[in-house]
Order: C-alpha cells, then structure tokens, then sequence
C-alpha cells in the first residue's frame, strides 16, 4: 500500500474502529516492566510491559512467568516468534504490534485462553491454522500485514466480536466466517477483494463493516441480512450499482460511498429511516439523482 494511501487508511480507522477493552487485564494488579523484578514479586506477576525497548528476543526468565495474563511487546524489533511465549499459557492479552514479524508458529494455538491477539504492523504473509484453535479469542487485530489468505478454520473463533484485516493482500475469505456470530466489527478496506460472497446471514450482530479500497464490482444481495449493521463503507471500490437489498439495512446510521462508479441508487431509499450521513462524492451521479436521493432521506446529509 502506498504510504498516503496508508495514512489515509490509519488516521480514518481512528474514527471507526471499536473501542477495545482496557490496555491491562485487570486494574487492579501491577503492571512490571522488568523481567527480574516480576520474578522477585512476592506475589506472581499478572502483567508485563515490554514495549519500546528495542528487544530482539525476550529476556531470559520470561517463560517463568506462568501467571502473566497480559504481556505488551509492541515497538520491539521482534522477527521471529520467540519459544517462551508458547510457556505462558494463561496469556489473555499478547500484544505484538509493530514488529518485524514474518510468521506466527502453530504452537499460538497453545495460548488457550487468549482473548486479544494484537499484530499489527508486522510483515505477517499467513497466520497459522492453529488460530482457529483460540477458543476464547474475542479480538484479532492483524491489519497492516502481508496476508494473502486466512485460515479456512478461522470461523471455529466463535467468540470473536473484532476482526481488523485492513491494510493486507486478501483476494478472498474463507467459507467459515458466516459462523461467527458475535462478530460486531470487521474491516476489510484496502485490501485486493473483487467479491465478498459470504453468507453474511450469520454475522447478525455486525454492526461495523469496512470494505473500503478494495476492487469489489458488486455488492452481494446477501448483504441485506446484516439487520444491525450501523456503519458500512465501500469508498474505493469500482461500483456501478448496488442491490436493492441494501435497503433492507435499517438500522443503518452511516453509509459511505464515494469513488466508485455509481449513477444510480436503489429504489426505496425511504426505508433506511435510522441513516444520519450518506457520503456520494466521487460517482457520477446525475444532479436529478442526488436530488431524489435528498427528497427520500429528509434527515439525513448527503453529501
């Protein structure tokens, strides 16, 4: 992706993307930032924060540490998955972010009470077949990687409500996400999808949806069974029409859809009653259409 393309991308997923739960495990225990000290600790470490320190393995004694629920490693200089990690299997929150990672191992699968997989901004080309084996995993956030494919197995995460792939290589999903059903937010944007024909009937709790800078030429009819979807972007995209089961989408509060191809809405715009902010700029979209567009929302801004 081209660095402003990137930027773009960052700075607007700031906007959309889900609040998480909070950075440590639990408030209420102390957060070490040294390895020696939370081996000393008279009661056993819960948390560790390495983060920053410019680490290209993890401090010897790590893997001792077999209470650890939560441990930071973001901005270190990680390549390669380091084995004490695997020992540390009431880890709920890893984070990897901004590394070099190249790949996660199976034995990830190990970490059965994961709850937060954090790897961003790694150069990650797949993830393993063992994420689907993170039962307990209920946020993944893998964005701005190198993937070109994903587990098929990955629907067998079944508690997870996050699902963040922008900024990667994806040119298709597996079958198997229509079995998440908790999922609530997931982005997709700028990635190299031409189709998303899933069964989305499954996912009735996605509230968020970004597919934004894909190359999608067509949007599913299968995508008006997202009964409490509130955000749906598709800017960048290569559109020319849209099924008329979009407006099927009644809960929807924010719909984006600039740049693409666009002269035609559907008919019965009327029914999206719930939609604050349509965003058209982009398509070539003849003045007597906007027009009608602005008579059936009466209060929503289109722009």
């Amino acid at each position: 992706m081209p660095l402003r393309t990137y930027q773009i991308a960052l700075l607007f997923s700031l906007f959309v993307a889900p609040a998480l739960p909070a950075q440590h495990a639990n408030n209420e225990w102390p957060v070490y930032t040294d390895v020696s000290a939370a081996l000393a600790a008279n009661v056993p470490a819960r948390q560790l924060s390495l983060r920053d320190r410019h680490l290209f393995s993890l401090p010897a004694g790590t893997e001792k540490l077999r209470q650890l629920t939560y441990l930071n490693l973001m901005r270190n200089e990680l390549e390669v998955w380091d084995p004490q990690l695997t020992a540390l299997r009431r880890l709920e929150l890893l984070n990897l972010q901004e590394n070099n990672l190249r790949e996660l191992p199976e034995s990830v699968g190990n970490l059965c009470r994961l709850k937060q997989l954090e790897v961003t901004q790694n150069r990650l080309k797949t993830l393993p077949d063992a994420v689907a084996d993170l039962r307990q995993l209920a946020y993944l956030q893998a964005g701005f990687n190198e993937l070109d494919r994903l587990p098929e197995r990955l629907g067998r995460c079944r508690k997870l409500r996050v699902l963040n792939l922008q900024g990667n290589q994806l040119s298709r999903l597996p079958a198997s996400l229509r079995r998440l059903h908790q999922l609530t937010h997931l982005d997709l944007s700028y990635n190299q999808l031409r189709e998303v024909d899933l069964d989305w009937s499954g996912m009735k709790r996605l509230s968020k949806l970004n597919l934004e800078g894909n190359n999608l030429r067509r949007l599913p009819a299968a995508i008006g069974a997202l009964s409490n979807l509130h955000t749906l972007i598709l800017t960048g995209n290569e559109l020319a029409e849209l099924p008329p089961q979009l407006t099927d989408l009644t809960e929807l509060k924010l719909l984006v859809l600039a740049n693409n191809q666009l002269t035609l809405l559907p008919d019965d715009l009327s029914k999206l009653t719930n939609l604050r902010t349509l965003i058209l700029t982009g398509n070539p979209l003849p003045a007597a259409e906007i027009e009608r567009v602005r008579r059936a929302l009466p209060n929503c801004r289109v722009r």
